[in-house]
């Protein structure tokens, strides 16, 4: 006698099939870029510190959005990271003009300052 299936039946799977990964915001990449030129970028020249700012408002609307959006987004590490770099260039970035300012005032005094000597 033969069975009607020459085959056992399929096994079934051990674990169901998992969804897909949302993807993350599209600033976050952008956030992370500019907050690792900013920073780094100041040690090499002076003039990339000026992006922090920027990669901090980027890291920050990449947040909200994974944040206002939970079935659309997932909340990427890279936004928080830019955020984070953001941060601390714009600090440095604060520090810096606020020499530059003291710089500058001591510069103007110091030579508009009549030493007394007849020079």
């Amino acid at each position: 006698m033969t069975t009607p299936y020459p085959y056992p039946p399929p096994q079934p799977y051990p674990y169901a099939p998992q969804p897909a990964p949302l993807p993350k915001p599209p600033r976050s990449t952008a956030a992370l870029v500019l907050g690792i030129i900013g920073v780094a970028g100041f040690f090499v020249l002076l003039a990339p510190i000026a992006l922090s700012p920027l990669a901090w408002y980027f890291g920050a609307v990449a947040d909200r959005e994974a944040e206002r959006e939970p079935t659309r987004y997932r909340r990427a590490g890279e936004a928080k990271a830019g955020m984070v770099l953001g941060i601390i260039g714009s600090a440095i970035l604060g520090i810096v003009l606020l020499l530059l300012v003291i710089a500058a005032t001591l510069t103007i005094i110091g030579v508009n300052h009549d030493a007394g000597y007849g020079t």
